[in-house]
């Protein structure tokens, strides 16, 4: 008659991880639109992350202290909506030349790989864009601390995404690795059976 059974706590802790995730994304979308090459972006890459960290970026002086100046967020702001629709227009320019389009969800080249050497772009993404962005954070806590803290918050983001991405990118190649092993089997137990 009535199910009394607990309720299932793994749901809950993903919705959690799912939620950090996301917001973690939406703060990583504010600042790699200023750390990557506009035109290199995907077609899907501005999604509905980069609604929310308009979202956050408009709400973020409110989590800080009531007597910091909220103009330079705002400035950030107004910076991050120019970079959304500057690539807008990038996109919309490619499609209609018809130039060979990256993957849709692709978050761009890096602009720091000039300055990185020889690091291939995962590392600089996952190291240097995280620690260059921290460093700016630290530098504008003194000119505007709610501005500084959120570039702060948003080097842990780019670390916390592009982890992730980079976690789930080497586990499709391990997948796919273990498809092609389990293929080669495959058909060499084809070929006995053939010659049997």
């Amino acid at each position: 008659m009535y199910d009394n059974q607990p309720p299932d706590n793994r749901s809950g802790f993903r919705n959690f991880i799912g939620a950090v995730v996301f917001v973690a994304r939406s703060m990583a979308v504010s600042v790699e639109l200023f750390l990557h090459k506009t035109d290199s972006f995907g077609e899907r890459y501005l999604g509905l992350q980069a609604g929310a960290a308009l979202l956050i970026i408009l709400f973020w002086p409110v989590l800080c202290e009531p007597w910091h100046d909220p103009v330079p967020m705002l400035m950030f702001l107004l910076a991050y909506v120019a970079m959304c629709a500057a690539l807008r227009a990038r996109l919309a320019l490619r499609r209609r030349r018809n130039l060979p389009q990256p993957h849709t969800r692709y978050t761009g080249t890096p602009r720091l790989m000039r300055i990185a050497g020889r690091m291939d772009e995962v590392k600089v993404k996952c190291m240097v864009e995280p620690l260059f962005t921290f460093a700016v954070g630290g530098v504008m806590l003194a000119v505007s601390p709610p501005l500084g803290g959120y570039l702060m918050c948003c080097a842990l983001a780019l670390m916390i995404s592009n982890g992730l991405a980079d976690g789930y990118e080497r586990e499709r190649a391990r997948n796919m690795h273990d498809a092609y092993l389990e293929q080669r089997r495959a058909v060499e137990r084809f070929r006995d059976l053939r010659r049997d």
